[in-house]
């Protein structure tokens, strides 16, 4: 009985695969789980400053659901800094083919240092699309990149 309860044991142990507790090959180019990493090489060049956008809702093409993202500000050392005093984010889609924007750009906060929140942007279909990042200084446009996103 004893040999029989060990040998079904081991089976048992041996059948069930690589263990995902001491598999971490994978976690240095996995991005945050219920994000989608749009890129990591963003920059405004005027400003010298480096951006990360992650998605925590979308992107989605239906009108009626919410989309936002995390914006990463680091500099060239890659330490996070905010925009320059007196300069705000504006954020907004554009899509060329059809000639229109969003249904709604939304409005970006600042929740700590070098980290914002793009809030309430809603695609209204499916298609290609330009993600417009720009930092403002009152009403001057000071640095601003494009993103090409494809809904």
């Amino acid at each position: 009985m004893l040999k029989i309860f060990s040998i079904l044991s081991l089976l048992f142990l041996y059948s069930c695969g690589e263990s995902p507790l001491f598999n971490h090959e994978n976690e240095t180019t996995t991005g945050i789980q219920g994000t989608t990493d749009l890129t990591s090489a963003l920059s405004f060049k005027n400003s010298n400053l480096y951006l990360k956008v992650n998605w925590l809702k979308g992107p989605f093409a239906d009108p009626s659901l919410e989309n936002s993202f995390l914006i990463i500000v680091q500099n060239n050392s890659g330490e996070l800094v905010d925009v320059p005093s007196g300069h705000d984010f504006y954020n907004w889609g554009w899509m060329p083919s059809m000639g229109h924007g969003t249904a709604d750009d939304g409005y970006t906060e600042r929740i700590s240092k070098g980290v914002y929140i793009q809030k309430e942007l809603f695609f209204n279909m499916g298609g290609e699309w330009d993600l417009n990042l720009e930092i403002y200084n009152g009403s001057t446009l000071v640095d601003s990149v494009k993103v090409p996103l494809s809904l």
